[in-house]
């Protein structure tokens, strides 16, 4: 454990849920912040339900809610909803995912929030924005990857959008979303300043793919090749992904594989004249490769110094020796889905087994300890436990 992080002594409440809001808490929590995540007793963030579940976690909900304290409360009751504004005027950062004039229903709005506590930075993520045709509608990862243009630019060999099968934009949105907060908790710290943070998903999606869209701009909608060859290739035994489209590199591949013709050929003379004949060329060239298994391949390819690497899953990424080497993974006991491997984030201390940093809480796991740092008696927080407000994880 770190015993030296950054953002200790700063307060957030989380009243997100999902992915984009909670994976920007996050990085504030395994930053040293105390987060509570504010969410609703029973099933709690629907996170808890995204992908297969073990009691209430899933591979998502660990992922986003690490370092976190767990508040289950009811914010459709009175108690409740003085709960979550006691913790509003106390905290440094806010963040919420609701629609669009949701929470001012509740008080919680920014303008409400700001009455209370002026220094706040609040932190809105929607799916379109506050403004707008579509601000009213719901927008969820699969969504976006429509809507924006990110299907397709990813086809299938029939033309096909494809989604990526992985919640990109979700977790793009958050780091951005993050990103965005701690700049403004330095303003906080400097200036005594508080900030209001409006972003979407649309908007993340936007900036995700920014050179993309560009790019089809200039090409008027038909984006070409970055170069060619590059691209995914069958070998013998599985798939490579090889780039070889600097002039240097693709002489070397050429003489690699037999063909040094091709590096007079007019058709491959140059990167255009092979973005051009791509067609031709790729055709040529995958035959060749499906001669060879995917280890034969890598090492003549990587000692030729051509760009390469074998197509991995995610399994075999577990056992592989660069990412044990870099420490990319680390394995982490976890009390509801055992022992599972955790990526390590850029500047932030190693997930170990025990440490609060690496913990993710189960619903309403850290009722009384919050709620006492509120004021709340023991007879006061049995009361709200009676009475529904409060709660746990029910199946």
């Amino acid at each position: 454990m770190d015993d030296d992080l950054p953002y200790e002594g700063v307060k957030v409440l989380d009243l997100s849920q999902g992915i984009a809001g909670p994976y920007c808490a996050m990085h504030f929590a395994r930053n040293g912040a105390d987060v509570v995540k504010l969410e609703p007793p029973g099933s709690g963030c629907w996170s808890r339900q995204l992908g297969k579940p073990v009691g209430d976690q899933t591979a998502h909900s660990v992922t986003v809610h690490r370092g976190k304290r767990s508040l289950a409360v009811d914010l459709k009751s009175a108690h409740g909803l003085e709960i979550a504004k006691r913790l509003a005027a106390k905290c440094n950062i806010l963040v919420q995912n609701y629609r669009v004039g949701k929470l001012k229903k509740l008080g919680l709005d920014y303008d409400s929030v700001v009455k209370m506590n002026p220094k706040i930075i609040y932190v809105a993520v929607t799916g379109f924005g506050q403004v707008g045709p579509r601000r009213d509608q719901p927008a969820t990862d699969s969504v976006m990857q429509a809507y924006t243009g990110m299907m397709s630019i990813n086809r299938d060999v029939n033309g096909l959008p494809q989604r990526i099968n992985m919640l990109a934009i979700d977790f793009s949105a958050g780091l951005y979303a993050f990103q965005a907060a701690a700049s403004a908790l330095y303003g906080q710290a400097v200036k005594g300043k508080g900030k209001l943070i409006e972003t979407s998903l649309l908007e993340a999606a936007m900036v995700f793919q920014e050179a993309a869209i560009i790019e089809s701009y200039l090409q008027e909608g038909k984006p070409e090749p970055i170069g060619m060859p590059v691209g995914s290739f069958r070998t013998k035994d599985g798939f490579m992904s090889i780039n070889a489209r600097r002039d240097s590199q693709f002489k070397s591949f050429c003489t690699l594989i037999g063909r040094e013709e091709w590096v007079s050929d007019r058709r491959f003379i140059g990167p255009r004249e092979r973005v051009a004949n791509h067609e031709i060329l790729m055709s040529q060239i995958r035959p060749i490769i499906e001669t060879k298994t995917s280890d034969e391949w890598n090492k003549l390819l990587s000692d030729a110094d051509i760009l390469n690497a074998k197509v991995h899953t995610h399994m075999d990424l577990l056992s592989d020796p660069q990412v044990q080497a870099a420490k990319a993974i680390c394995w982490v006991e976890n009390d509801t889905l055992g022992n599972i491997p955790m990526a390590s984030i850029p500047g932030q201390p190693a997930s170990i087994a025990g440490d609060k940093l690496s913990h993710s809480p189960h619903v309403g796991e850290h009722n009384q300890e919050v709620l006492t740092e509120l004021g709340y008696s023991s007879t006061d927080i049995e009361n709200l436990k009676n009475e529904g407000i409060i709660g746990t994880f029910t199946p």
